[in-house]
C-alpha cells in the first residue's frame, strides 16, 4: 500500500470515529430522555381499516443524506410536485437521526437526517402508492447515520451488551404500532427494509462478525414483533453497501455476509446495489459526497426496496 493511500485511510478512520462518537453521545442522550416515545395524534380513526406496515432502518443511506435540491433538478416539475406534496395513502413516522416527524405524516421530501435531505422512503412510498392506491400503508423509519451493528444495533441474542440504538429502535417501532392500534387500525407488518453495514466494514473483525450479528438482529426483531406479522412472517429486505474500498474497506466481507444470510430463509432478500448501478459520485457537483447515494440512486434504492418487499404482501 502506498504512503499516500495509508494517509487517506487513516484520515477516514479518524473522521469516522469522530462522527460515530458524536452520534453515540446523541443516541445515549436521546434514549435517556425519550426511550418511551410519545406519538403525536395526527391520524383519523382507522375504523378497523387494514394497515400495511413497512419498517425502514439502518444508517445514513437509510436515514437520508441524499439532497433534495438535486432531486428537483433531476425529475420533471410534475414528479417533483408529487414528491413534495407527499402520498395520500402512505404515511411515515420517522426518526432520522435527531430529525423526527413526531407522528405519522404523509411520506414526502425532506424527511431525512441531513438538512435538505431525503432517504429511500420516498421511492418506497411512490412505488407502494402506485401498486396499492386503495390501501393505507405506514412506514416506520428509525435510522441513524454513522452507526454500526456490532455494538450500537447489537441485539440481545448476540454476545455483548445490547445496543443503545437497538433499544431505541424497538421502542420507536413499538410506540408507533401501539398508536396505530389505539386509532383502531388492523396492524400488520409486511416487512423490514435494512440499509446498513458501512460502519462495520472498517475492520476485518467487525466485518467478519457481521453475518452472526445480522442473523441475531433479524431473529430478535421478528420475535419481538411476531404478533403483528403477516401470514408469511416479517420479510427482511437487505441491500449491499457500495463497493468503495477507500471508504468501506471490507465491503466485500460485509456484502458476502448479507448474501449468505439472505439464503437462510425464503423471506430474506438482499439487493445487489452494485450491479443495479447505484452511484455516489455525482453530488454535490464538484465535491461529491462519496459516502452517500446520489439523489436518483436513493430514489432507485427505494424502488428496489418496494419491489422486493411487496412480493411478500398478503
Amino acid at each position: 500500500m502506498s504512503k499516500s493511500k495509508k494517509i487517506v485511510i487513516t484520515f477516514l478512520l479518524t473522521l469516522f470515529v469522530a462522527v460515530v462518537a458524536v452520534g453515540v453521545v446523541g443516541i445515549i442522550h436521546y434514549n435517556k430522555n425519550k426511550i418511551s416515545f410519545t406519538v403525536g395524534d395526527t391520524l383519523p380513526d382507522g375504523q378497523g381499516k387494514a394497515a400495511r406496515i413497512v419498517i425502514l432502518a439502518g444508517q445514513s443511506n437509510a436515514s437520508g443524506c441524499s439532497l433534495d435540491e438535486y432531486l428537483e433538478k433531476n425529475v420533471s416539475e410534475e414528479k417533483y410536485a408529487e414528491y413534495k406534496n407527499g402520498y395520500d395513502n402512505v404515511y411515515i413516522n420517522y426518526l432520522s437521526g435527531s430529525n423526527t416527524s413526531n407522528g405519522f405524516v404523509k411520506c414526502a421530501t425532506l424527511q431525512g437526517e441531513l438538512a435538505g435531505g431525503f432517504g429511500p422512503e420516498l421511492g418506497l412510498a411512490e412505488k407502494m402508492s402506485e401498486a396499492y392506491p386503495d390501501e393505507t400503508i405506514f412506514i416506520i423509519k428509525c435510522a441513524w447515520g454513522g452507526t454500526n451493528l456490532y455494538s450500537q444495533w447489537l441485539s440481545p441474542s448476540s454476545n455483548g451488551k445490547t445496543g443503545t440504538l437497538y433499544k431505541q429502535f424497538i421502542a420507536f417501532v413499538q410506540s408507533s404500532l401501539d398508536y396505530l392500534t389505539s386509532k383502531k387500525y388492523e396492524v400488520q407488518i409486511e416487512g423490514m427494509c435494512w440499509m446498513q453495514g458501512e460502519s462495520d466494514s472498517f475492520l476485518v473483525d467487525t466485518a467478519t462478525a457481521y453475518e452472526a450479528n445480522l442473523s441475531n438482529f433479524v431473529k430478535d426483531v421478528r420475535k419481538k414483533f411476531s404478533k403483528y406479522a403477516s401470514s408469511n412472517g416479517i420479510a427482511f429486505v437487505d441491500a449491499y453497501i457500495a463497493a468503495l474500498p477507500s471508504y468501506w474497506v471490507e465491503y466485500e466481507l460485509v456484502n458476502e455476509a448479507k448474501e449468505r444470510f439472505a439464503q437462510t430463509s425464503d423471506i430474506n432478500v438482499v439487493i445487489d446495489t452494485v450491479s443495479e448501478g447505484l452511484t455516489t459520485s455525482s453530488e454535490p457537483e464538484g465535491t461529491p459526497d462519496m459516502a452517500h447515494y446520489d439523489s436518483m440512486s436513493e430514489i432507485k434504492l427505494g424502488y428496489l426496496f418496494a419491489d422486493n418487499v411487496m412480493k411478500f404482501f398478503d
